[in-house]
């Protein structure tokens, strides 16, 4: 190994950041009600252990990354392999990309005027937006080596990178590119010597090495107002900004399993704004004026978490999960769900949506006709109703 190699691991492992988590981000910390179950249903070494919010144990971790994408807030933390990847890609293209799992043991191998990429942990913490993104940094042929997977103590991932392959080929159907990425299973014997990179760490020029510092700079700045713990989110929407306009029937196609939400608000919205101070991505916004209020939904950054239904008290919010391409990214980014005058409650003081023939708010109007009864979200109800099936004597309030 010479020093320039050597130099280039020690960089990689000084700047490569711990794994970790952070409790305070994981949905159970912000909704005792939440039902996620992503983390330890993935984790292959059981690093992950059930609970509210969910126990991490460090050193059983082998730093596989499958949590990454799959976590919808971000809670874990560590470098994803995606940006190097694209980096990468960056400088391969138009020529096929093999994507190898950092424990195949063939990596030296592989089709013949391909160059193999290798990450530093699974596949299956690429997610679905990194075969997108290769394709939209104009890789022709994107091969997912799954050649190792019988053998690797990540086995049972696999599974999971076919799901994120399967995905993003319906996602690629869109703009007729659904056949440049696929698994590969088996080595084949015309199999030979070419060309393979790490992810963090490819061969690169000092001129190339200053561009590209000057390229990711201005990245940073492009989109430093997105949440950007929201790992496989964030990596997704910037890759659908650089491909190409779809195909006109991209509208219809569904976006089910994505993580991706439509939020309705009926009329017995009260305006007062707790779905949005309890959203974790900033998906909903309440914005009022002295005498009338709005409530705005962005379905590009909604991760379809349940929080704002469960937190709200007149069960205004309808959630569905399938929502078309069309009804997610056509149109304006950020879409009036409700909106109208704002009343001050008589006997309160509180802002509240006004109605016809009351200048109660409607907490102050409930307290007036139930004086010893309690308001409850519908979280809360359905959580008291969970409880009942199990056993639990319910208590009627």
């Amino acid at each position: 190994m010479n020093l320039l190699s050597l130099a280039e691991r020690w960089g990689e492992a000084l700047t490569s950041k711990p794994f970790g988590f952070i409790a305070e981000r994981c949905l159970h910390s912000a909704d005792k009600f939440s039902a996620c179950i992503a983390c330890y249903e993935v984790c292959p070494v059981d690093a992950i252990q059930p609970g509210k919010p969910p126990g991490f144990d460090s050193e059983r971790c082998q730093a596989c990354r499958a949590c990454l994408p799959i976590c919808p807030t971000g809670a874990f933390t560590a470098d994803d392999e995606v940006q190097a990847l694209l980096n990468c890609a960056e400088r391969i293209a138009p020529e096929p990309c093999e994507v190898v799992c950092g424990l195949n043991p063939f990596v030296e191998v592989g089709i013949a005027g391909a160059t193999a990429v290798r990450l530093r942990g699974c596949l299956a913490g690429l997610g679905v937006s990194a075969h997108l993104g290769l394709v939209s940094q104009g890789i022709e042929k994107v091969i997912v080596r799954l050649d190792a997977c019988a053998d690797c103590p990540w086995s049972e991932l696999r599974p999971q990178v076919e799901t994120q392959v399967a995905q993003a080929q319906k996602l690629l159907a869109l703009w007729k590119k659904a056949e440049v990425v696929n698994c590969l299973y088996e080595t084949a014997e015309d199999f030979g010597k070419r060309p393979f990179w790490n992810a963090a760490s490819p061969p690169v020029s000092r001129r190339e090495l200053f561009r590209r510092q000057d390229r990711e700079k201005k990245t940073e700045a492009d989109t430093s107002t997105e949440p950007t713990q929201f790992h496989e989110r964030v990596h997704f929407l910037r890759v659908v900004k650089r491909l190409p306009l779809p195909v006109e029937s991209a509208a219809a196609a569904s976006l089910a399993g994505l993580g991706f939400a439509l939020l309705v608000v009926n009329g017995d919205c009260m305006a007062c704004g707790v779905c949005a101070r309890a959203c974790p991505t900033g998906a909903l916004q309440m914005e009022t004026a002295a005498s009338s209020f709005q409530l705005t939904f962005s379905p590009q950054i909604c991760i379809g978490c349940d929080i704002c239904r469960h937190v709200c008290a007149p069960d205004a919010l309808t959630l569905t999960y399938d929502p078309t391409f069309g009804q997610v990214f056509a149109g304006e980014v950020d879409h009036v769900v409700q909106q109208g005058d704002l009343a001050s409650c008589s006997k309160c003081r509180a802002p509240f949506a006004a109605r016809s023939g009351t200048d109660l708010c409607p907490v102050c109007e409930f307290r007036r006709q139930n004086p010893f009864g309690s308001l409850m979200p519908p979280g809360l109800t359905a959580h008291h109703k969970q409880k009942n099936r199990t056993g639990t004597r319910r208590i009627e309030l």
